[in-house]
């Protein structure tokens, strides 16, 4: 089998990485392209390519973020289209970000994008069946077309390695981006609050909200928070994560949190690392609370804090949960197998 992988941005942590690599591993073909120009140029690049690649060619795979390549290459090509979503364009830049009103030109747009790449596409990848009924609701997907795609991680960059010695004190690490449904004002809060406990907080963050959290934190000045707002190698990332005895996940109450699963959640079940999110419907039907992960109410900076406490206060619980979450993600989540999964509906 042979696919041909196509899109406008790549990088090595993400959805597409982890797919392109799982598909080579089970044994198919991947002719794998991805043009960062500008305008029509961009679409013309990932159509050469193809006509140049087309050559036994089973499908063809449209990557995250590219909704409008996915029309654009049903128009010229008869081969079927998968196209591995993760999201909408739509959720990510109106319901997240809040780029633009949700009656706005430009949410009508980029609903729009999303209504015909669905309609084009033969399989829809979506990171979680909420993620797959909000489509079927807002975009109306055709509910034959929609697979539950795990997002998994590139496991050549996070791995365990039982070599790397944990902190001296008890390390709690939020990384990512700073987005309105990350939560981070309560991860500062939080770290208030513990601030005469001996747990120490690492804030690996940017983005949108990051002059918010910059305010806070010189409001409230916790002594035992450091944020690092600076760009990291893949390697210094991995190795702040090993190094901590417990990662963050996204701890807001946000509609988006209905669906979406955040990267760093299979990040940390890679690392072995436990996992503490806010109680979600989205990150719950990956994780099992109490088993896989741990959760705290939404948008609680003291439940959040009182949790955390507990994690440092029961250390051989903590053990238990990482490894039957480690286990979890070896069975269930590598590369190869969400592959052999994505082929077995093809």
């Amino acid at each position: 089998m042979k696919v041909v992988y196509i899109g406008f941005s790549q990088n090595a942590t993400s959805v597409n990485a982890v797919y392109i690599s799982g598909l080579r591993a089970v044994g198919v073909e991947v002719a794998d392209f991805f043009s960062n120009r500008s305008y029509i140029v961009k679409y013309l690049d990932c159509a050469r390519f193809y006509f140049q690649n087309r050559k036994n060619c089973n499908f063809v795979m449209v990557g995250v973020d590219c909704p409008e390549l996915v029309f654009f290459m049903k128009i010229i090509i008869r081969k079927p289209i998968i196209w591995n979503a993760l999201c909408s364009v739509y959720e990510r830049l109106i319901v997240s970000r809040g780029l633009a009103g949700r009656k706005s030109p430009k949410a009508v747009y980029y609903w729009l994008v999303d209504y015909l790449a669905a309609k084009a596409a033969k399989i829809v990848m979506l990171e979680s069946q909420n993620q797959i009924e909000y489509f079927k609701r807002v975009f109306k997907l055709n509910r034959y077309k929609a697979f539950r795609a795990w997002t998994g991680t590139n496991e050549k960059i996070f791995f365990y390695d039982p070599l790397v010695e944990k902190s001296k004190d008890f390390t709690i690490v939020f990384r990512g981006r700073l987005l309105p449904e990350a939560g981070g004002e309560y991860v500062v809060r939080a770290a208030k609050i513990l601030e005469s406990e001996g747990i120490q907080f690492l804030m690996l963050a940017f983005g949108q909200e990051l002059p918010k959290i910059k305010s806070l934190i010189a409001e409230l000045h916790p002594k035992n928070l450091q944020l690092i707002d600076s760009p990291l190698s893949e390697e210094n990332l991995r190795m702040f994560m090993l190094q901590s005895h417990l990662s963050l996940g996204q701890l807001s109450n946000h509609e988006r949190l209905q669906r979406t699963i955040p990267h760093k959640a299979y990040e940390s079940l890679a690392l072995k690392l436990p996992y503490l999110t806010a109680r979600n419907p989205g990150i719950l039907e990956l994780l099992e609370e109490g088993k896989t992960c741990l959760a705290c109410n939404p948008a609680d900076a003291e439940d959040l804090a009182k949790k955390i406490k507990w994690a440092k206060d029961h250390p051989n619980e903590i053990l238990e949960i990482s490894e039957r979450a480690h286990k979890f993600y070896q069975h269930n989540l590598s590369p190869e197998i969400l592959s052999q999964h994505l082929l077995r509906v093809l």
